[in-house]
């Protein structure tokens, strides 16, 4: 079989040297081949593109959703503590939410000097957490205090320490921050 095939290669070599191919057959299997490389390319590219905007957005959604439950958990807490508040006495709950924002703006206030004066912010701050470390051994206390009424009043009244301790505190930044305006001004006078 083998030898057939060998004789009719050598009979008929002539006729198989006459179809030569296209001299440019290599360049358009090459294009064509190229061709599919750049279509499968875009196609990996679009897909990896899918693929990030995907995780981007799984990211966002793993970032978002524990603030989420964390603000519904805050916002139930701060219900429930002020709805109990209220049924022990309505304007003592009302005052207790009144001073607890009021200390939130103090103490946003009182960050800004956090990058300017670090250790200052630290000894102000460190003054704020006691008393809100008491203010919160009030609040535990108050489902078991025999005198509830007591213990909010002790709560406000811890609340407007605190506000009067951040008003000093704040009131001190003002005259560093005026000393040292008078100081620069003084300076650039000389």
């Amino acid at each position: 079989m083998k030898e057939k095939l060998e004789n009719f290669i050598k009979d008929n070599r002539s006729d198989f040297d006459q179809f030569e191919p296209p001299a440019d057959l290599w360049a358009k299997i090459e294009k064509q081949l190229d061709e599919k490389q750049i279509g499968i390319s875009q196609h990996k590219t679009e897909k990896r593109e899918r693929v990030v905007r995907l995780s981007f957005l799984l990211k966002l959604a793993a970032s978002i959703i524990p603030i989420l439950f964390a603000g519904i958990w805050f916002y139930q807490y701060q219900f429930k503590q002020s709805s109990y508040l209220s049924n022990i006495d309505p304007q003592l709950a009302q005052q207790q939410v009144h001073y607890a924002s009021l200390i939130e703006v103090k103490r946003s206030e009182l960050k800004r000097i956090e990058k300017e004066e670090p250790q200052l912010y630290q000894e102000f701050s460190e003054e704020i957490k006691k008393m809100d470390a008491n203010f919160q051994k009030l609040k535990q206390d108050l489902p078991a205090s025999p005198n509830q009424e007591e213990t909010v009043k002790a709560m406000i009244r811890n609340l407007q320490i605190q506000i009067e301790l951040l008003n000093q505190q704040l009131e001190i930044i003002q005259q560093i921050n005026q000393l040292k305006k008078e100081q620069g001004d003084d300076t650039q006078n000389i």
